[in-house]
């Protein structure tokens, strides 16, 4: 079956395109930014530390003058901005974690702006209940900047046309047959259908990639791994000029299918909702943590673990919601080299971030972790103010998926149906679907929620 390439669809992505392009690229910072990270990741150390040192009194300043939050914080602390006179003296502040960010609410959101001017986005379902985080305008286009570096780093230009496995919705999750893609010609995006990743579905994705001229592939790693295999399998010829993973752990056996398949180079980066600590891969495939984007500090893993580390850190450029010294649950392995490509940035050996567990469902698609965390996320907060506390998705068997979730005081039979209504429109009609109400979501070893898990016997 041949590409349509004038459809509505495409059509569609592109106007939103358009959109995304004036907020991203024209509308806010974006241009000089850019421009300003070129010259910065060539900073010495000395500069590199004089630089955060004057992006973090900014927040702080930010902070105690317009969120009621850390007003209060601070005045309990008997704390003022100018004590903020070297990087240690972060330190001074609490720790914040996930349930204090949840239990402040609007008060950690800056009186500055206007609530009709925020973008809602929400942190990832693998360490309890997704939390609202507000982002303002200008943050889209500093946030776009640093990601545009990644790419830069990767040998992906602006204009260069790039292919998408993400949690972008292309088609309903009913839907067998169609189009499951859709291009944005402004962006040059081709985004390809996450929800209906299988290894039968492969050669039309690629087949679409061909098509559009995509010579690059981005989105998460479990999703990759899929096209990779399916290339492998099928003996598909779709070299590519790169591949760059996100949202999951990359172990090494994923990153070796994939480079092999796609007979290219896997860049692999991390990022938060909470846009507080990026690490991105270098030239020569450094992870580097990113010192312009926010103060990341290394804290013992508990329990202790060598080389292993939580990743605490203070982001410098959300002000519509400034966080700071917020533990975002995710380890990584650190390292004393220092790397080749001649950035003065801190490098680590691996990130331990989202793992990439699988549903498998009897008609061969696969859905991944962050697929699972999306849905999870679309699931719990399909109405408004859905009084649960916190859920998880278990797969039990071939062909059935349970919800279990942790009902609130005010949760009735008919907040029960809505949830299965909202699950039942995302998850393939294929699955059997179970609403379970539990007194607590199970916790793994090292106490964390995880947003999927594959029953023991299955």
């Amino acid at each position: 079956m041949g590409i349509s390439k004038f459809n509505f669809k495409n059509f569609k992505a592109t106007l939103n395109g358009m959109r995304v392009c004036l907020l991203k690229r024209y509308i806010g910072p974006f241009k000089h930014r850019r421009m300003w990270l070129e010259r910065t990741q060539w900073y010495s150390a000395a500069e590199l530390k004089e630089l955060q040192l004057e992006l973090l009194k900014r927040i702080v300043l930010h902070a105690c003058e317009t969120v009621p939050y850390y007003n209060r914080l601070m005045q309990e602390l008997r704390l003022y901005p100018d004590d903020i006179k070297n990087l240690d003296d972060i330190q001074k502040f609490p720790v914040m974690r996930k349930e204090d960010l949840k239990r402040a609410g609007d008060d950690i959101v800056s009186a500055r702006f206007n609530k009709i001017f925020l973008h809602t986005a929400h942190t990832g379902g693998t360490t309890g209940l997704p939390v609202p985080i507000k982002r303002d305008l200008w943050s889209i286009g500093n946030e776009h900047a640093f990601v545009r570096r990644q790419f830069d780093w990767a040998g992906v230009g602006m204009s260069d046309r790039c292919a998408y496995l993400e949690g972008r919705t292309v088609a309903a999750p009913g839907t067998n047959n169609g189009q499951m893609y859709m291009y944005d010609a402004v962006m040059k995006e081709l985004t390809l259908s996450t929800f209906h990743l299988s290894l039968e579905k492969v050669p039309s994705y690629v087949q679409a990639m061909k098509a559009y001229g995509t010579d690059v592939l981005a989105g998460y790693p479990s999703a990759l791994y899929v096209m990779a295999k399916g290339c492998l399998e099928y003996g598909i010829s779709m070299p590519l000029r790169c591949a760059l993973t996100t949202s999951e752990m990359l172990d090494d056996g994923k990153r070796e299918v994939i480079s092999r398949a796609f007979n290219c180079r896997v860049f692999d980066f991390y990022g938060s909702a909470e846009r507080v600590c990026y690490i991105h891969t270098c030239e020569q495939g450094s992870y580097h943590i990113i010192p312009e984007y926010g103060l990341t500090e290394l804290h013992p893993a508990d329990p202790p673990n060598e080389d292993c580390f939580r990743i605490v850190a203070t982001g410098f450029w959300n002000m519509a919601m400034p966080l700071i010294r917020y533990d975002i649950g995710d380890l990584v392995q650190t390292s004393g080299e220092k790397c080749r490509c001649g950035r003065e940035f801190p490098v680590v050996k691996r990130i331990f971030g989202r793992d990439g567990n699988l549903i498998v469902t009897p008609s061969g698609r696969i859905l991944g972790a962050s697929v699972i965390e999306c849905i999870l996320a679309r699931v719990l907060y399909g109405m408004y103010d859905m009084p649960v506390a916190a859920g998880r998705v278990i797969q039990e068997a071939d062909d059935l998926v349970v919800l279990e979730y942790v009902p609130g005081d005010r949760f009735s039979g008919r907040h029960a149906k809505e949830m299965e209504d909202i699950l039942r429109e995302e998850v393939p009609p294929e699955l059997k679907i179970e609403i379970r109400s539990v007194k607590q979501i199970k916790r793994t070893a090292g106490g964390k929620f995880v947003s999927f898990v594959m029953a023991e016997h299955h």
